[in-house]
């Protein structure tokens, strides 16, 4: 496996996954920085990781560099999703990374019948959310015989001492974001878009998170769920609950201005203050990372046999101690290590540009999770008339 953007957050709960459950002889640390991948490499402590250098923009040099492996795990910033998948294709390996926010996933979608061509597999979204939330979608939609609505929830809580600096649970670019981009929701059977932090809705998540607040979100499910769930299903739409402090901070951060495109003058020069505050933010030191607990939650409502039911499954993900990383860092590097392992072991058949829930196995991947300390629990609750 070689694993793109390899000295990130994300990336090393991956490779230490790899590391301890896959038979890998040699795991590609690759990033843009080689001292970083380095430094990554040594803290690691074996022999099975090694450091590469690699800058997913130079396609000729990608291809040659991941034409070495049998899978590249794309764990760069979701702009880059294109360029690497390319790659991928003409070096006829496996390929998965972690969402493409809607928009890119289905330029990506695009790509299918050359992947075809190609031989391989190509999985879009395979983190948590987009990733376990698919799997539990297309599990809970296989077993309606009608589908009304999906609701897809995302919440965390900090359980330990809060840190000091401000502190992104992910890339701070796709958090800006998802926080001013326009959410695609499904309504009435139509894909719509609707107001950035429109939507809040209050809901309960499993302790120790309990009651929170969330918006509309824009979100790689919306790009395929209703496609392969079928059924009917008429509404859909993802919503997120961050920490309130972080809300609340982003929030204001973005009606300052600071995460506009759009280039200002400064002293004679034109910049973006969405790259100059992704850029500072970037460089904050890293304190003592925050250790929290991650629930992503699909509710189907629908029908079984005539039945009026409701489904639900929660994914609830608590801190690597080991490891020293929050539930929401665990859950997110976790699934592409599992996916990747099947796709180098042939356990995964189809070929092209497939979503999570096309073609991973619900059962096997939920007992993987469960291996690695993730719980998935299943509540069903049918509605009958009284007469």
């Amino acid at each position: 496996m070689v694993v793109l953007g390899g000295a990130g957050a994300m990336a090393q709960v991956i490779i230490r996954d790899l590391i301890e459950t896959s038979d890998a002889d040699t795991i590609g640390v690759a990033d843009v920085d080689f001292n970083a991948a380095s430094k990554a490499v040594s803290a690691l402590g074996t022999a099975k990781a090694v450091a590469v250098e690699a800058d997913v923009r130079d396609t000729p040099r990608l291809k040659q560099l991941i034409g070495d492996y049998d899978v590249v795990i794309n764990s760069t910033w979701y702009q880059f999703n294109l360029l690497v998948m390319e790659a991928a294709i003409q070096a006829g390996v496996h390929y998965l990374d972690l969402g493409g926010l809607y928009h890119m996933t289905l330029r990506q979608l695009e790509l299918d019948a050359r992947a075809k061509d190609a031989g391989i597999t190509c999985i879009l979204g395979m983190g948590s959310s987009p990733g376990t939330m698919n799997v539990m979608a297309g599990h809970g939609g296989a077993k309606m015989t009608k589908l009304n609505k999906v609701k897809l929830r995302s919440g965390s809580a900090v359980v330990s001492k809060p840190s000091e600096v401000f502190q992104s649970p992910y890339s701070i670019r796709t958090v800006l974001d998802e926080f001013t981009m326009p959410p695609v929701v499904l309504r009435n059977g139509e894909v719509q878009e609707v107001p950035a932090l429109s939507g809040k809705e209050r809901f309960v998540l499993p302790d120790p998170i309990g009651e929170m607040d969330g918006y509309y979100t824009l979100h790689s499910e919306l790009a395929t769920l209703p496609k392969t769930l079928g059924k009917g299903v008429k509404d859909m739409d993802f919503i997120v609950a961050y920490p309130s402090e972080f809300t609340k901070t982003v929030t204001l951060l973005v009606k300052m201005g600071l995460a506009s495109r759009s280039p200002v003058k400064m002293k004679g020069s034109e910049i973006k203050p969405y790259d100059v505050l992704a850029t500072i933010i970037d460089s904050i030191p890293k304190s003592e990372a925050e250790l929290d607990v991650d629930v992503q939650r699909v509710e189907l409502y629908g029908e079984i046999d005539g039945r009026s039911t409701i489904l639900r499954y929660d994914a609830i993900t608590g801190p690597n101690e080991k490891w020293k990383v929050g539930g929401g860092t665990v859950d997110t590097g976790v699934p592409p290590s599992i996916a990747s392992q099947w796709l180098a072991n042939g356990q995964i058949k189809i070929k092209g540009a497939v979503p999570p829930e096309s073609c991973i196995d619900p059962l096997p991947y939920f007992a993987e999770l469960g291996k690695r300390g993730i719980e998935v629990y299943e509540y069903l609750e049918e509605t009958r008339p009284l007469f």
